[in-house]
């Protein structure tokens, strides 16, 4: 019995063309694992087909990989399902993420608020000196207004022109953040509340989210808040710091905006442990307590003839790391359970 004659190069090269895109289509079904399980379950098949017909035919041995653009497609994909697909859990996650964006452009709000009272203070004279108002630069009047207008703007329900205008607040804040880059406990927590809220109205608030109009009371009321406080520290900002008591410069210290802000979210945590919040608003609320305890651990350093500083931050601290570990453990456990795949008919 011979031995089979061994394939030429020309029968070779013609299998090689006529091989199924197997390469190709693993990397497709790879790039389709960022869906969740039950949506991969229902429409898999049909999107890696539509793939690769778009692709054509491409042997193995070209090494063919998707497309960025398709593979952005498929994250953009993955984004809406997972924060506002079919589910309650999915439902659930995409009010989280969209509370995040309203707690964190509430947040900037304030501080642009505070921004544009101190500026306006010095324009006028009514403080002599730009020292006392440390910080306070022209430039950044154009991120406070941006970031009320974002802020106004997602809480009114249009969100669509809420997402350019956060994304430029943004952009500005960062680079304001530039010349401090090397202080790293400072620049790293205002970066992330810088950055985070931004990304949460990008994804939260996508095309199948719902659209809802909060009442003005919600645009007013933090605006509202940090002015009434501005309006009882203006006068104490007037008076040389090194002739007011201890206790006093610790009360300027917590009627800060993020020291109330910090306290207003402790308050909102806790009684949303008392009260039993829905699982999206006790989640969100822990993500932004996390965020201001981050932001808030740089002052909570101890130093030498500064306990009017650091003591009250080192509190305000404690009562936020108190309430975030209950707020996500109760948070995940109300969750509502993932949507299950459902097996496709029987061969």
């Amino acid at each position: 019995m011979t031995a089979p004659e061994p394939p030429s190069t020309e029968r070779l090269e013609e299998f090689v063309s006529n091989a199924e895109p197997v390469l190709l289509e693993r990397r497709y079904r790879a790039a389709l694992r960022l869906l969740p399980a039950s949506y991969r379950a229902e429409r898999e098949e049909e999107m890696v087909a539509a793939f690769l017909e778009m692709s054509g035919d491409v042997p193995d041995e070209r090494g063919p990989r998707p497309r960025w653009g398709e593979i952005a497609s498929v994250a953009a994909l993955a984004v809406r399902v997972r924060l506002g697909g079919a589910g309650a859990r999915a439902a659930a996650l995409g009010e989280t993420v969209r509370l995040v964006a309203l707690l964190g452009l509430g947040f900037q709000a304030m501080l642009g608020v505070h921004g544009l009272v101190w500026l306006a203070a010095m324009a006028t004279g009514y403080l002599p000196s730009p020292d006392i108002a440390t910080g306070a630069d022209p430039f950044a009047a154009v991120a406070d207004v941006l970031w009320v207008v974002a802020f106004t703007a997602a809480v009114r329900g249009s969100t669509g022109p809420a997402k350019p205008v956060a994304v430029a607040a943004a952009a500005v804040s960062l680079v304001l953040l530039g010349p401090a880059a090397h202080l790293t406990w400072t620049a790293a927590p205002a970066a992330l509340m810088a950055s985070v809220p931004v990304i949460a109205l990008l994804a939260g608030f996508h095309g199948e989210a719902p659209v809802t109009v909060r009442p003005w009371r919600l645009v007013l009321l933090p605006m509202a808040v940090t002015l009434l406080v501005m309006a009882a520290v203006l006068p104490v900002a007037l008076l040389p710091w090194a002739v007011l008591p201890e206790p006093l410069l610790a009360v300027s210290e917590l009627v800060q905006p993020d020291a109330i802000a910090t306290v207003a979210c402790a308050v909102a945590c806790a009684v949303a442990l008392r009260r039993g919040w829905a699982p999206s608003a006790r989640l969100a609320l822990a993500a932004a307590a996390t965020l201001l305890l981050a932001w808030r651990l740089p002052l909570a350093v101890p130093m030498p003839d500064a306990e009017f500083v650091w003591v009250p931050a080192a509190v305000l601290c404690a009562v936020l790391t108190a309430v975030i570990v209950p707020l996500v453990v109760t948070g995940r456990r109300l969750l509502p359970p993932a949507r299950r795949a459902e097996s496709g008919p029987a061969a």
